[in-house]
């Protein structure tokens, strides 16, 4: 009798787990492709003043310099005020933050639709910028928080592939909207699109999600920390300091017009989809380590091909330029999935470090746009290119060196 009782109860228990599975499985996927909505929704709207400069200079009376600095700006309160922003708000839950930060970032928007002058825009766009800032932290938080080690890097390339969807299609998207509707309906457009997504956020996620402060967790080793964001700042300094002058690097050496260029833009933006992707599940498959240096092995090996592809001046080969172009947007937007997943590794504070993770790249922003214009003025397009390559060279070596200390301690824990 017994045995047919624990015979039983294990079929029950069987049942119970194939019948509840699915459902679980089922909630996971919308919440992540809400969340990657979300992604979506804020990238394409953190670069579109780009696309839409000269008509908001014009409306409001401001030269491109001045607007301009709404880019910046909102970058700046990305990287700095975002990380302090989720401290002051670890006593609530995830879902909460989520959907306040949404329908915040909503409002930033509606308000970005209706600055009658500078100093308005770029006060909204601030305030958009540690939104941002702070849905993204939050949004790879809640992603990685219900599933399995072995799926987690999935899991964050869900909501990074928001992210490179935006470069390959928001963005264009958003700038061609600018030019039938104007800028102000743009804005709109995206300020509603926001507010819905956080009405599904609002069904999707659990409502009991745990906050900061009801998560115990031990402190994290400070120096695999700094080495993570370190590499993070390197990378991020290094893509953009080729990205951001992609397109004066390709019309002076190689005559490529705005269509063109816009072609090239969105065959890097899908591979980047594709690579977000296949670098989270690679992550799940051979580690993070061993993905990230796949990854930023790939992008110094298409920059410096890039490089010499400039300085060659290669007219002719253009189908040669948009492959590698794609191949690069495939390694860059791979990187961020196993950066986060080692710091999700250390056991610490995950809604924070991937707040600062998503400063170092803001910072990387900033530094190599900086840097790239410099070297762009004062030696010419190739070096742009071969620069960059150095500095992915750099991150490169940085993951190697982690990846040679993993392995030695892990010599020492089986002696």
């Amino acid at each position: 009798m017994a045995g047919f009782g624990l015979s039983c109860h294990s079929t029950i228990h069987q049942l119970l787990i194939r019948s509840v599975e699915p459902i679980f499985v089922e909630t996971v996927d919308r919440k992540l492709a809400a969340l990657g909505a979300g992604a979506f929704a804020v990238t394409t709207d953190g670069t579109l003043v780009v696309g839409l400069l000269r008509q908001i200079d014009h409306a409001i009376g401001a030269s491109p310099g001045a607007t301009g600095q709404a880019l910046t700006l909102f970058a700046t309160a990305y990287a700095v005020i975002a990380p302090i922003t989720i401290r002051l708000l670890r006593s609530l839950s995830k879902r909460t933050i989520l959907v306040g930060c949404l329908f915040a970032f909503s409002l930033t928007n509606a308000a970005t639709a209706a600055a009658p002058s500078l100093a308005i825009l770029l006060l909204v766009r601030s305030l958009a910028g540690v939104c941002a800032g702070v849905f993204f932290a939050t949004a790879g938080a809640t992603a990685s928080e219900p599933v399995p080690p072995d799926r987690r890097g999935r899991a964050l390339a869900t909501v990074v592939a928001g992210g490179s969807l935006a470069a390959a299609v928001g963005v264009p998207l958003g700038t061609f909207l600018g030019g039938v509707v104007g800028w102000r309906a743009t804005f709109s457009g995206v300020a509603v699109l926001s507010a819905l997504i956080a009405v599904v956020l609002l069904a999707v996620i659990p409502e009991r999600a745990a906050n900061l402060r009801q998560v115990s967790r031990p402190s994290p080793h400070f120096a695999v920390v700094v080495a993570v964001l370190a590499t993070t700042l390197l990378w991020a300094t290094g893509s953009f300091t080729f990205f951001t002058y992609v397109g004066p690097i390709l019309h002076r050496s190689l005559s490529v017009t705005t269509g063109l260029l816009a072609g090239f833009l969105f065959a890097y933006g899908i591979a980047g989809v594709v690579g977000a992707l296949l670098g989270g599940w690679l992550t799940d498959r051979k580690g993070p380590l061993f993905t990230v240096g796949a990854a930023l092995s790939i992008v110094v090996a298409a920059l410096a091909t890039l490089g010499y592809l400039v300085r060659v001046e290669a007219r002719g080969a253009l189908v040669v330029v948009t492959v590698v172009l794609a191949v690069y947007g495939f390694g860059t937007w791979a990187v961020n999935p196993p950066q986060q997943q080692r710091l999700l590794a250390t056991g610490a504070d995950g809604h924070l470090l991937l707040s600062l993770n998503a400063s170092a790249t803001y910072a990387g922003v900033a530094l190599g746009s900086a840097f790239g214009g410099a070297v762009l003025a004062g030696s010419g397009a190739s070096t742009v290119c071969w620069v960059a390559s150095g500095l992915e060279l750099a991150a490169l070596g940085l993951a190697g060196a982690a990846c040679w200390s993993s392995r030695a301690d892990g010599r020492r824990r089986s002696r």
